[in-house]
């Protein structure tokens, strides 16, 4: 077995430049396979990367991801799809919360009716995430900066492109993202609101419209410029002038790396939209949106780029993703819909 990663790729290309002294510890792809131009054949296709070198890769993907982590993962083992039920919920007015179940406070004997809830029928069916890098014959010299390139860097773009689908995904080929969900609930500007402006009345609509239980667990993802407006922003208390200041800077980075909105931390993403769009800023609890995510593959070829000299290192996921909640719903006392997913319409 390999120590490191970096050991493995030195392995596959001295395969590729001395193909009968293959390192019979490298498991070529397809072994027995099609007749002909084959994946058995090294020249053709590749080397298996081992297991345990492409888990730390998909760790390393939920430690820089500022999203993945907060997610609900359902892994998926055999197939390459998974159905799990939703509650047909839209309010939870009693005889409508789960979808239709009823509880009831009853005197001894009392008759009471029964009921049943109502489910929604949701599928994740993963999608393919490619991930692809050349290592050059320079890295080749130090097998620590290889491991580093190959493992790190491709880690930290998969993650990127991850995450963006998760926020702005369609749905189309790829995860559907919370910004075009049916969950997502956008609160208006307020009144000659100047364009691209974010205001504190905004932050504390948004707040309002949050489902009470994801106010636990909910995170403000925000566009860095969208960020930078909120940094002095107060809310009045009072009719005497006090205010107390909505944005609070972290004063223990070590133990708290966020800064905070109305105690939730503010998470700046590369993902989100500019100012005046909707999604420049997000009030999300990410523990409602589900993922599913299949065994992540990876290979290595030495000849898919023979004439420039480089290794072409491949990751392969399967991955889907949507919100847990299929629409917004009434709360229990009042009429205004809520949702574990609000942002800001456009301004």
């Amino acid at each position: 077995m390999f120590n490191t990663f970096g050991e493995f790729l030195m392995s596959v290309r001295a395969a590729a430049l001395r193909p009968s002294a293959i390192d019979p510890r490298l498991q070529q792809r397809g072994v027995g396979g099609a007749l002909g131009a084959s994946e058995a054949v090294p020249a053709d296709g590749g080397f298996l990367v081992f297991p345990e070198f492409v888990r730390p890769l998909v760790e390393r993907m939920y430690m820089t991801g500022a999203i993945l982590s907060r997610c609900t993962e359902f892994p998926i083992s055999a197939s390459n799809a998974i159905a799990f039920p939703q509650f047909d919920e839209s309010s939870r007015q009693n005889g409508s919360r789960m979808g239709g179940l009823q509880s009831y406070w009853a005197n001894e004997a009392d008759q009471v009716t029964a009921s049943k809830p109502k489910f929604l029928r949701s599928e994740l069916e993963t999608k393919k995430l490619i991930g692809l890098a050349y290592c050059t014959d320079e890295l080749f010299s130090d097998s620590a900066a290889l491991e580093v390139f190959a493992s790190m860097g491709l880690s930290n773009e998969l993650a990127f492109r991850l995450e963006d689908a998760i926020i702005n995904g369609d749905g189309s080929g790829k995860p559907l993202g919370v910004l075009n969900s049916a969950a997502m609930i956008q609160v208006a500007k307020q009144t000659g609101q100047a364009s691209g402006t974010v205001l504190a009345q905004n932050i504390l609509d948004c707040w309002k419209r949050c489902w009470a239980p994801s106010r636990r667990t909910a995170v403000w993802l925000m566009h860095a410029d969208a960020e930078s407006q909120l940094i002095g922003a107060t809310v009045g208390v009072g009719t005497g002038g006090s205010a107390i200041p909505l944005y609070v800077a972290t004063t223990d980075p070590e133990n708290q790396p966020y800064n905070l909105v109305l105690g939730r931390p503010v998470i700046t993403i590369e993902q989100a939209q500019v100012p005046g769009t909707p999604g420049d800023i997000i009030l999300a609890d990410m523990s409602r949106y589900a993922l599913a995510m299949r065994e992540t593959r990876a290979d290595v070829s030495m000849h898919v780029q023979f004439l420039t000299d480089q290794v072409a290192f491949r990751v392969v996921m399967r991955v889907d993703g949507q919100p847990i909640d299929a629409r917004p719903i009434t709360p229990f006392n009042g009429t205004n819909q809520v949702s574990p997913f609000v942002c800001i319409a456009a301004r």
